[in-house]
């Protein structure tokens, strides 16, 4: 438990520090232009082993469930320290792929890199929380994955990772409006991959 508070002040620490250069660069820190927001179906989602149960998944587009295809949306909040260092919260709401709904609650930064004037890439990393309704009494043969661990009693199974993050491929499409595609790279499980509209402000 002493870890997990260590680690929690270390990241509030580090995000103070990165706000306060941010507001000594310029006092403008509340300035519209230092916000955006990205909308973003979910999606499609690659299982590197495949299905681990015996029920086939919803929505999946082959015999192994490789690849399975997820309804829902994430909305992610970006705050631009400066051009190369972003803080994001997301959160995201969708059909798992045994058709039960599942999300996340992100904080974290995110790398920025404009490798054109049209094109910018984001690399991320930052705490999460995953939760998803229970399979266990739901998705025939489900008794433990890779991921949740063992089934248990309950009607939500939950998850917290340190280092949980994506990438993001945003395209400048108009003055204020871009098209980005996300990857969650959550190898070995699962890889999560999403489309969506970015609005600057």
């Amino acid at each position: 438990m002493s870890n997990t508070v260590f680690r929690l002040f270390a990241l509030l620490f580090v995000t103070a520090a990165f706000a306060q250069t941010a507001r000594a660069a310029d006092p403008a820190y509340l300035d519209p232009s230092r916000f955006a927001a990205n909308l973003k179906y979910t999606g499609l989602s690659y299982h590197p082993g495949g299905g681990e149960n015996e029920e086939h998944y919803k929505r999946s587009l082959d015999d192994k469930d490789f690849w399975v295809v997820l309804v829902g949306l994430q909305a992610d909040g970006d705050y631009k320290l400066n051009r190369f260092l972003y803080l994001r919260a997301s959160t995201s709401l969708y059909r798992d792929c045994s058709d039960l709904w599942a999300g996340f609650y992100h904080f974290g930064f995110r790398a920025n890199w404009d490798a054109t004037d049209r094109l910018s890439l984001r690399v991320g990393i930052g705490p999460t929380y995953l939760w998803r309704q229970n399979w266990y009494g739901k998705v025939k043969g489900y008794k433990k994955d890779s991921f949740f661990g063992d089934a248990k009693g309950g009607d939500f199974q939950t998850a917290f990772i340190w280092y949980g993050g994506d990438v993001d491929v945003e395209w400048k499409a108009w003055d204020k409006v871009s098209l980005v595609y996300g990857v969650i790279p959550g190898y070995p499980e699962v890889i999560q991959n999403s489309i969506g509209a970015r609005y600057n402000f």
